[in-house]
């Protein structure tokens, strides 16, 4: 039956919605620093700076969209966007290019206008369709012939973005795969055996060398910096920039590694968007960043928790799984606790398909917080 309608921001999240803005006028103010330094004369905003701020707002456009169409839609329609996922990355595999520093992964489509990395969007996907796919047997899950068709699931993304070289991507969507088991409620054996097989796995890779050149190099130098200065490069001048930003920082567009012309810290407008934030805006500036993002991953899991049914409670968990792991890996990375493996920080590295997909994520969080509140409120639901 039909109910009044409010409009398209009648019952939203402004929780989520206004955090998640927070972040990235956060991080488009950190991009624009990092690369403020490489600005050709007359030359306002960086490419970097353009990319993210076109992608931001094409994401809350999309996201107010997504937060309108109940959820439960979204999750029915998995095979097409499931479907639709796996063939980006088939096309990637064949047809993707690489940046310059990373040659050996080819996961970024050329589009001409701007480059598009379709494994952000797999994250969205596969965050969908494994939550119908949870929600099929949550009556018996812990059976073994349930468990079985729910590893292939999960293997089907990390395979596709190992084969475009994309290993960083592959380990979040390992964390999003088990993070989504558990909190399904899988039985802690099954979690336990995972661990087992994963540590087997690594070590045979390693011991045969198909874990081989920089990612075995850069794994190697956690151990024995001393020994792989190149390779260690990018994370102790990461943290050489952090702590010259002592407790309030530098400034902004005043960080003397930040502004080097020599770029002191590569990739720091991306992988190391952190140290920008440290430098210049000191241990108070890098908390904030933090705990701006503990906030969103925190309030989407709340939203899952009052989700309406077992459905949005699983999007929710997974959205929230997402975010905490490329969080957790990130800020490894800067910190030099976890090798350098090309992971961005969400909202705040540049990167127009992370930004994208990211606000696509959170639409639907939105919609879950929407219709489980109050249907009333959206402009397309089920009956």
């Amino acid at each position: 039956m039909k109910q009044n309608r409010i409009g398209f921001f009648g019952g939203l999240d402004f929780v989520t919605a206004i955090t998640a803005v927070l972040c990235s006028a956060y991080g488009l103010t950190l991009v624009y620093s990092a690369t403020h330094s490489s600005l050709a004369e007359g030359q306002i905003i960086s490419s970097d700076v353009r990319s993210m701020l076109v992608s931001v707002m094409g994401g809350l456009v999309f996201a107010i969209i997504v937060s309108n169409i109940d959820y439960e839609i979204i999750s029915k329609l998995w095979p097409l966007i499931a479907g639709g996922c796996v063939l980006l990355m088939i096309i990637t595999f064949i047809f993707g290019v690489a940046p310059p520093d990373r040659p050996d992964a080819k996961s970024w489509l050329d589009l001409k206008i701007f480059y598009f990395q379709p494994s952000e969007l797999l994250k969205v996907g596969f965050i969908i369709s494994f939550s119908y796919h949870l929600d099929m047997v949550k009556d018996h899950i812990n059976r073994i012939k349930t468990i079985i068709p729910l590893v292939i699931h999960g293997a089907i993304p990390v395979g596709l973005v190992l084969i475009t070289g994309d290993a960083g991507s592959a380990l979040v969507f390992l964390i999003m795969f088990i993070g989504m088991l558990f909190f399904a409620k899988v039985n802690m054996g099954y979690f336990v055996a995972g661990i087992c097989a994963i540590i087997v796995g690594f070590a045979v890779a390693w011991q045969t060398g198909l874990i081989n050149g920089i990612q075995r190099e850069r794994i190697t130098a956690l151990f024995y910096p001393e020994q792989y200065p190149d390779a260690m490069y990018q994370q102790n001048n990461a943290k050489i920039a952090m702590g010259g930003g002592g407790w309030t920082g530098q400034g902004f567009l005043k960080g003397t590694m930040t502004q080097s012309t020599d770029f002191t810290v590569p990739a720091n407008e991306n992988d190391m968007i952190l140290s920008v934030a440290g430098e210049e805006f000191g241990y108070i500036g890098a908390i904030a960043l933090i705990l701006l993002l503990l906030i969103l991953v925190l309030r989407v899991l709340s939203t899952g928790l009052k989700a309406r049914d077992n459905v949005g409670y699983l999007m929710c968990s997974g959205i929230s799984t997402m975010l905490f792991a490329q969080i957790f890996i990130n800020v490894g990375m800067a910190l030099s606790l976890l090798p350098c493996i090309g992971i961005t920080l969400p909202l705040f590295s540049a990167g127009g398909s992370s930004s994208l997909c990211i606000y696509l994520a959170l639409g639907i969080e939105l919609s879950v917080y929407r219709y489980s509140k109050s249907q009333s409120k959206s402009l397309f639901y089920t009956q």
